[in-house]
């Protein structure tokens, strides 16, 4: 059979046309250099060793983990002074979503940073409630938020965040996650907390194998009975957990690019073991973590796995597939968005199988 070849710019409007989803996602890694530089201006902010636009530019372009950090924390989270400046992130994440044409994500929020600087914890989920509400109505784009309960404040920080999210329950929260340094907190910490979470059925998910070993998945599992797995991308260290991870098609949310960022385990789309993890049957999704920080977006990510030969463009469709199945929409929504997808390819024709 005569293999189909495409240019890369028809490849990608052909993906980019493709309504997608995404379930990894940092509502401040979508923060935009324009928001934070309108809130300097807001709060007349002095941030270090950023006097221009450029210079904020220039600290968007971070070479390692420890500038990301800073980045993060003296930068980003630094910005925001008021409940109200959440807004900026909702806008920036319907700018992020219409240009990627996602239809749906599920999106983490950090809130124990925002509160220790005074914020309202009921104050803040109003805003990404209505905001939710207001992107529907609008834009007919659908978010969901998972909480952070996060590692780095500790288990009682943790329950704090639960007990408020439960006490402010909203639509559009719909579970909280685990997230933060895994070495400085095991997943088995905060086993009070999931099985809580659990019985006021909020779903339930955790970052594990992205900076540690398979024994972080495996409490992930055990422990907090986690619906997903965030990274996981050491679980091809034991086969015992690859066998169980087949077996059980628990989701794993791969970001590779964050990956190869922090460099922990991988340190190329080459070397990365989503191909391996796809291989053996593993529920490989698909996502960014923090487009605006490692600078790639939802279209770049299914470009590079296709541009650097891990993946055919009919298994990037899969994994598509996988990424809408794996989220928490219902059934009936997740049909509904794959019979759309699936006509949008079936005038596709022959599908690409080579790019020029």
């Amino acid at each position: 059979m005569e293999k189909k070849t495409v240019t890369k710019q028809e490849i990608r409007k052909i993906i980019t046309a493709l309504p997608k989803t995404e379930i990894h996602l940092h509502l401040e890694g979508l923060v935009s250099v324009d928001t934070l530089w309108k809130l300097k201006a807001k709060h007349n902010l002095s941030l270090s060793g950023i006097k221009t636009k450029a210079d904020l530019y220039n600290r968007f372009k971070v070479k390692s983990l420890n500038e990301f950090i800073d980045l993060f924390i003296n930068v980003i989270q630094s910005s925001f002074q008021a409940e109200e400046d959440i807004l900026f992130l909702i806008e920036d994440a319907r700018d992020y979503l219409k240009r990627n044409n996602i239809v749906y994500a599920e999106i983490f929020f950090a809130p124990s940073k925002f509160v220790r600087n005074g914020f309202s914890f009921p104050k803040m989920l109003e805003i990404l409630d209505a905001g939710a509400k207001s992107l529907k109505k609008e834009e007919n784009l659908e978010i969901k938020y998972l909480i952070d309960v996060s590692r780095t404040f500790g288990p009682e920080n943790a329950m704090h965040n639960l007990n408020q999210t439960l006490n402010n329950r909203k639509d559009s929260i719909i579970g909280i996650g685990l997230g933060g340094s895994e070495d400085k907190g095991p997943a088995q910490d905060y086993k009070k907390v999931f099985k809580k979470a659990r019985k006021h059925d909020l779903h339930v998910v955790a970052h594990a194998g992205e900076d540690i070993g398979p024994d972080s998945i495996w409490h992930a599992i055990k422990d907090l009975k986690t619906e997903r797995i965030g990274h996981g991308i050491s679980a091809v260290q034991d086969d015992s957990l690859m066998n169980y991870l087949t077996k059980s098609k628990i989701p794993l949310e791969i970001c590779p690019k964050s990956n190869i960022f922090t460099g922990r385990y991988v340190s190329s789309y080459k070397n990365h073991p989503i191909r391996t993890f796809f291989d053996q049957g593993v529920n490989v999704t698909l996502n960014t973590d923090d487009p605006t920080i490692f600078g790639v977006e939802l279209i770049d990510e299914y470009m590079n796995l296709l541009t650097e030969e891990i993946f055919t463009f009919n298994e990037l469709i899969t994994i598509l597939k996988n990424t809408l199945f794996a989220s928490f929409l219902d059934d009936k929504r997740k049909k509904e968005i794959w019979n759309t997808i699936s006509n949008s390819l079936s005038k596709i024709g022959d599908k690409p199988s080579t790019i020029a």
